[in-house]
């Protein structure tokens, strides 16, 4: 019998074979690999690594919860977090750079904005920014949303591959003018050709929603082709046709005892998820709602355990600070506030012959240390996990 071992040679794996086995691993593991050596990164980073994992899970990527706190008198206390879903992991990300100190912050789908001086906007986890021509009405706190023209076809921004950049809409908002605000104003909607770098100025904001213009008193979801926003404490709602620039008709949406809600878009609806004060006791609900008729019928209510685990039991206004935001199939909800290091839960939207069925489950701890902050911008996005590595 031989003493030779035929796999005595066997030293080394093939890159499709390195890259198949790295593609089974979770993003954090990933990450870690990713500097283990050169070769791994080199695999790790590239886009079509990104596509390979996509393939695999057979599924769209799972949106990732963003959490930027901001310090008023200090930058350095500056922080960011990311959360993803599919590995249950918070991510401690290196502070958003604004292109300039002062201006208006705010997060959309796939990017970071800013309004004020002049208008800007960075691809998340992308430290490059670009300014655009100016906007006609400066404004601060306005609704932006980002969106692709049919006529130009789109790409997944998860997959990492060059590609058209979108349209960005931008609703509402307070003007500024030589560092003063008028909160009287109805500012014209503006959409952004990346393509002309151009803005086109379209109707404003129904005046019905004169209590507030500001993203302060304000929610907004994309869906079918339309740019809903809808009044957090007033529940007027409406939509601007992204095609036509016209907006429909103001109608109230404001189930029995909601004190204030939220209006998200889901893959197949729009739900609106909101504060309750029901004869049961508090709660807090999610409603699908119908888009034409703006009818709507409950399909969840987050367990009591875990609403009171987001908030101070001592406190008359507790419920307050709570705050939501979501996309695809995911609703983050969680309490801006500071004394319990902004605690969050999500629920997770599923359907099963047109009757959703929805579970709930608590986010880990945000990663220590955590600061106190002044001000807490959030919002959902895909990611990519080649962005993720090239922020590494």
């Amino acid at each position: 019998m031989s003493d030779h071992n035929p796999y005595s040679a066997f030293t080394t794996l093939s890159t499709d074979i390195t890259e198949r086995i790295l593609s089974l691993l979770p993003i954090p593991t990933l990450i870690r690999a990713s500097s283990v050596c050169k070769s791994w990164r080199s695999i790790i980073s590239a886009p079509s690594f990104s596509a390979l994992i996509a393939h695999n899970t057979n599924a769209s990527p799972r949106p990732w919860f963003f959490l930027f706190g901001l310090h008023n008198t200090s930058s350095r206390n500056n922080q960011s977090f990311a959360f993803d879903p599919a590995s249950n992991s918070w991510f401690h990300l290196p502070p958003a750079q604004e292109p300039r100190a002062g201006s208006c912050f705010i997060g959309a789908n796939g990017f970071f904005f800013t309004t004020t001086p002049r208008f800007g906007f960075s691809r998340i986890l992308n430290t490059s920014w670009h300014l655009t021509s100016p906007l006609r009405f400066s404004r601060i706190n306005p609704l932006v949303g980002v969106f692709y023209d049919p006529d130009r076809g789109h790409c997944d921004l998860a997959s990492g591959f060059a590609c058209n950049l979108p349209k960005f809409i931008v609703v509402g908002g307070v003007r500024f003018i030589g560092g003063l605000v008028d909160i009287e104003d109805r500012l014209a909607v503006e959409i952004y050709d990346p393509h002309s770098d151009s803005w086109e100025l379209c109707p404003p904001l129904p005046a019905d929603f004169r209590s507030g213009y500001s993203s302060q008193y304000l929610s907004s979801a994309l869906f079918r082709g339309r740019f809903y926003v809808f009044g957090i404490y007033s529940f007027s709602v409406s939509s601007f046709d992204l095609k036509k620039h016209v907006w429909s008709e103001v109608q109230t949406l404001r189930p029995p005892g909601v004190m204030f809600s939220f209006l998200i878009a889901s893959p197949n609806m729009l739900v609106l998820a909101g504060m309750c004060n029901a004869p049961r006791g508090p709660s807090f609900n999610l409603w699908k709602v119908d888009e034409l008729s703006m009818e709507f019928s409950e399909i969840a209510i987050m367990p009591h355990d875990f609403l009171y685990s987001l908030v101070d039991t001592e406190e008359d206004d507790k419920f307050a600070s709570l705050k939501c935001v979501g996309l695809g199939n995911l609703i983050y909800v969680f309490n801006e506030e500071y004394h319990k290091k902004y605690p969050a839960c999500v629920c997770e939207i599923g359907t099963e012959s047109d009757k959703c069925r929805c579970s709930w489950r608590r986010l880990p701890q945000l990663p220590s240390p955590v600061n106190e902050f002044h001000k807490v911008i959030s919002f959902c996005s895909t990611v990519s996990l080649h962005n993720i590595i090239q922020r590494e």
